[in-house]
């Protein structure tokens, strides 16, 4: 990384000489305005404001496309610059409505923040800054909306839907004061749109805004706090904003954001709700509330008392700290323990044999990819920001559409050459296929050096390394054999009808229920015991980023990790075998969708109105009546 010696008002600083200068003077802590610059984004140099003074060539140029050289010298405070930096603010300021204390990005506004810095604006051309020159664009979505009047065209949504996500959902309409940032199809919320919320984030004003956010609260009233989303195995770290909100709200979740990074999808920008939704928050021994000291020495002579006949059901939700006290748990009591991952992930590694699991750089190298199974966009959405060569698919194209994947058989995989990752997605297929596919991809990766990326549901990497896959029982024979049901944070409803599980819960004689939610499963169980979401949990997680460290944001209401720590000193220190059972299979197969893609998500009320658009517009189409 080659560094060099630069000189901005006079000071000295060493700075990368690979990095934009403006990056590099943001970096120092040197205040300079900019609209279209953002780190993630390609550099266009479309808004101007980031102007600096060359000493040496006695020219105004932009920071954001120049990088630094040693010896230059630049100032960010000569009289040139701040007379151009007000001229063009002014010119911003000439088509934008003075809106300011019913706009949702008031507070976080770049343009009325450099208003205020710059001092007060004068008018340039004879235009009434109230006067509407640009004509409305109605997106037709229940969850973006977009004012034209306040748009400063700097096109960091349009580069960042084509760059980063690729759905190419918006596109400029027409030039200058005129220009639009209009949707490629409409209604919005059925097009190639895939709801992640970006184009919201990027905006430096509020053009583009979001409808559930909107009139609910400021930004200033908010809390925030910057946490891992444990939602899929990609890692994101995501912000989250919460708080009372305004005279008329309570004390909940209002939004999600990004970082600079820009990951986050639709699961976590319009799935935050969840955050809020039908809460447990006390724990309930048969319809009463109990203390966890008392919780936790029940829950302990049930595990010592009978472990043959009862069974742990894991979640792949958990983080790594709670499948370490577990498997203690397991190896204490010899209890019987599974998972969904038995349906479809382990009977592909029982074959495939042991996984390492590669990274988000990783994938970056490859010179191509090769989608196996269920729709990637659909399981894990960032991925795809990360996949952006060439592609080939065996299986089901839907989002993935927007990668312009080559679909092929599998027999073909043996005939590709180069540096490949197959990407292979476990979630929903049938044992006995992903077995075949294990067997298949063990040989292929090693005769042609490819890689392999396994998907599945959130921390499965964490799951599957803290407990032996010999341990896990086949979730389909050990729940047809269970007296003592445990289910940490799994609704069983992606794989059983609502009469099965009633049935399973009334033959079992003790339930327990780990789950957020007062709903599902929490319902039937005989012991209900609240369980943290993202936001909530202190922890650790196996991610495609590497391992990830969660950080608590919210409000803590029950410590079930601390919960797990108790029942354990309650058990013997000798170690016992679990009991393994095989055999058995559900006859259903896991449902896969962008906006319902797990038991979580499928208590968004925004996910679910996607969902529900989007179900009804296919169907539509697949009736002809479109």
């Amino acid at each position: 990384m080659k560094k060099v010696k630069i000189y901005v008002d006079g000071i000295e600083y060493e700075v990368e000489k690979n990095k934009p200068l403006l990056q590099s003077l943001l970096d120092l802590g040197i205040q300079v305005p900019y609209f279209c610059y953002h780190p993630r984004l390609k550099i266009i140099g479309a808004c101007r404001m980031c102007i600096v003074f060359n000493e040496k060539t006695g020219r105004l140029m932009t920071s954001c496309n120049a990088y630094p050289e040693e010896g230059m010298s630049i100032s960010t405070k000569h009289p040139l610059v701040v007379e151009n930096q007000k001229y063009l603010l002014q010119a911003f300021m000439t088509r934008h409505p003075l809106d300011c204390p019913i706009c949702d990005k008031a507070g976080e506004c770049d343009l009325q923040n450099y208003g205020a810095l710059f001092g007060p604006q004068r008018q340039i051309v004879p235009v009434s800054a109230l006067e509407k020159e640009r004509h409305q664009l109605d997106w037709e979505s229940d969850f973006l909306e977009y004012y034209s009047n306040r748009c400063v065209v700097c096109y960091r949504c349009t580069r960042a839907c084509d760059d980063v996500v690729g759905a190419h959902a918006l596109y400029v309409e027409e030039r200058g004061f005129q220009a639009n940032i209009a949707p490629t199809i409409r209604p919005m919320d059925t097009s190639t749109c895939e709801m992640c919320g970006i184009c919201v984030h990027v905006c430096p004003v509020g053009a583009i805004i979001s409808k559930p956010f909107k009139y609910w609260t400021r930004s200033w009233l908010l809390k925030k706090g910057k946490t891992i989303c444990n939602l899929c195995p990609v890692g994101c770290e995501v912000q989250i904003e919460y708080g009372v909100g305004d005279w008329k709200s309570k004390d909940k979740v209002y939004r999600t954001k990004p970082t600079d990074e820009l990951n986050i999808c639709a699961k976590t920008f319009f799935g935050y709700d969840v955050l809020n939704y039908e809460r447990l928050r006390t724990p309930k021994m048969f319809g009463k509330e109990e203390t966890r000291g008392n919780l936790a020495n029940y829950l302990s002579m049930l595990l010592k008392r009978d472990p043959e006949n009862t069974l742990l059901v894991l979640s792949s939700y958990m983080s790594n700290e709670d499948y370490s006290l577990i498997k203690e748990i397991v190896k204490r009591t010899g209890v019987m323990v599974s998972t969904p991952l038995s349906l479809d992930l382990l009977p592909f590694l029982s074959s495939y044999g042991e996984y390492e699991g590669l990274s988000i750089k990783d994938l970056e190298d490859a010179d191509f990819y090769v989608f196996i199974g269920e729709d990637i966009t659909s399981t894990a959405p960032v991925l795809s920001y990360y996949t952006k060569k060439k592609v080939y698919k065996i299986g089901k194209v839907q989002r993935d559409s927007k990668l312009k994947p080559v679909m092929i058989e599998k027999e073909e995989l043996s005939k590709l050459e180069g540096k490949g990752v197959i990407v292979f997605n476990a979630v929903g297929m049938k044992a006995e296929e992903a077995s075949q596919w294990g067997k298949y991809l063990k040989d292929l990766c090693k005769e042609k050096g490819f890689g392999l990326v396994l998907l599945h549901d959130g921390n499965f990497m964490g799951l599957i390394r803290h407990i032996p896959i010999d341990w896990i029982s086949s979730l389909p024979e050990a729940l047809n054999r269970v007296k003592n049901l445990i289910i940490f944070g799994e609704d069983l409803l992606d794989y059983m009808s609502i009469e099965e599980v009633e049935k399973l819960f009334e033959k079992a004689e003790h339930t327990v229920a780990f789950s957020p939610f007062e709903d599902g499963i929490a319902q039937l169980a005989h012991i209900r015991v609240p369980m943290d979401l993202f936001g909530e949990i202190e922890g650790t997680y196996h991610t495609l980023m590497g391992e990830k460290k969660a950080k608590r944001v919210l409000h803590k209401f029950f410590d079930h990790t601390d919960l797990l720590r108790s029942i354990l000193e309650s058990l013997p220190t000798e170690e016992k075998t679990p009991a393994v059972l095989k055999g058995g299979s559900f006859e259903g197969k896991r449902f896969v969708h962008l906006y319902r893609s797990n038991w979580i998500t499928k208590r968004s009320e925004n996910l679910t109105r996607l969902y529900e658009k989007n179900t009804a517009l296919e169907e539509a189409i697949r009736l002809g009546s479109l």
